[in-house]
């Protein structure tokens, strides 16, 4: 391929992204997934947890070797049979009657998660580099983030609003349907060019890993990304219960849950902008404060509260273009998928620790105590781990650097 045909497939990857990125999860069910296990399929809320734990744990077994084999064979295949999964494991939750099956479609969207975590945003990276525009990777990110929250809520509504005529089960099976789209438009992509040999399976796995776990700077920024996550994933599942409590119809949860992803969209619009102007270490530190107090917006049913409970889509919105540039910047080309995914298991492995303790307390305490205990063990692991990246010394944001307030 000449210099100029490369280019050519490099800009167009710029094209198609932002179409696979509203298209590989063409989820309908965002408003209703929880109530869907809870009265369809008889789960309890703490069930529900374990599940979103199980979920992680399947990402954790898969992820490092997923990002190994974006790295080995390419990232354009990962994102490939990533979204041939995630087509398999909505039509598999819509369709599934018993514990067993609703599981295996858990395992089939952690899979599809972990192929696309850290190759998606390597491919991304790596165009952005063989044009000589990679300053501009945390924008872009950022741009996924608006895409994805954009697209999300309007399907939520949709979806939500199907519920009126047709069982809780066919937004499921309809999304899965709709999302072949992003099949087509990943078969579509290319791999950008990487510079150095690729190593073997090993070499690649052990270095990222070493890369990641060994350097404190890292680490800790993969950990404070991990306690951001694990609030917004408390929040994702509370949130539905929470807005029954407020004594509103089953329909109108799509008009909540759409404007918590509209507010993710306007979250991941502002990330960039606001990412530069109050510098890495103010944001390494209120993100994961505000996600964690935010979770006492759930507390007592009151619904003047509810602009409070959706805070952490804020902070992870605003916090992980920078964490992934963060890590994707301090390490070799040939490891940077698998280094990003090794930062993703982290997130998981914080998932898997923190959501069964915070279920057991929902189920036996109830929602208020839980989501307060919640907040209160979140804020405090955030301010340790934050001091421990403080201290290590690392704090410039290339990526601030690049683009000036």
């Amino acid at each position: 391929m000449t210099d100029d045909a490369a280019r050519r497939a490099l800009e167009r990857n710029l094209r198609i992204l932002p179409w696979w990125w509203a298209t590989r999860w063409i989820w309908l069910g965002e408003a209703i997934w929880v109530i869907y296990l809870t009265t369809e399929r008889g789960l309890t809320l703490g069930e529900v947890l374990l599940f979103q734990a199980v979920y992680s744990a399947v990402v954790i077994a898969g992820e490092v070797p997923t990002g190994m084999m974006a790295d080995r064979w390419g990232r354009r295949l990962s994102v490939i049979l990533g979204s041939m999964v995630a087509v398999g494991a909505m039509l598999t939750f819509g369709l599934g009657h018993t514990i067993p099956i609703l599981l295996a479609s858990y395992a089939m969207f952690s899979i599809a998660d972990a192929l696309f975590s850290g190759a998606d945003s390597a491919i991304l990276f790596d165009t952005l580099k063989g044009l000589d525009r990679d300053a501009e990777f945390t924008r872009w990110q950022a741009r996924e983030q608006v895409i994805g929250g954009a697209s999300t809520g309007v399907y939520t509504l949709i979806g939500a609003l199907m519920v009126r005529w047709v069982p809780l089960s066919v937004p499921f099976v309809v999304s899965g349907a709709v999302s072949v789209i992003g099949v087509v438009l990943a078969w579509r992509l290319v791999d950008p060019p990487r510079e150095g040999e690729r190593h073997s399976f090993t070499r690649i796995g052990i270095r990222a890993a070493r890369e990641v776990l060994g350097r404190r700077t890292l680490l800790t920024a993969a950990l404070l990304m991990a306690l951001v996550t694990a609030a917004i994933q408390l929040m994702g599942v509370a949130q539905q219960p929470v807005f029954l409590s407020y004594g509103v119809p089953l329909w109108s949860l799509g008009l909540f849950v759409g404007v918590q992803l509209g507010f993710s969209a306007v979250s991941a619009a502002i990330a960039d902008r606001l990412g530069r102007r109050i510098g890495l270490v103010l944001m390494f530190l209120s993100m994961p404060l505000i996600a964690s107090v935010a979770l006492l917006g759930g507390v007592g049913g009151v619904i003047w509260l509810y602009p409070i409970l959706i805070m952490p889509s804020l902070s992870w919105n605003v916090l992980w273009p920078y964490v992934s540039d963060y890590i994707a910047r301090r390490v070799d080309d040939h490891i940077r998928a698998t280094a990003l995914s090794v930062a993703s298991v982290l997130v998981h492995l914080v998932s898997v620790a923190v959501l069964p303790l915070f279920g057991l307390a929902i189920d036996r305490r109830g929602i208020d105590a839980g989501l307060a205990m919640a907040s209160l063990g979140l804020a405090i692991t955030s301010l340790l781990v934050f001091l421990v990246w403080w201290r290590a010394g690392d704090h410039v944001s290339a990526a601030a650097e690049a683009h000036p307030v």
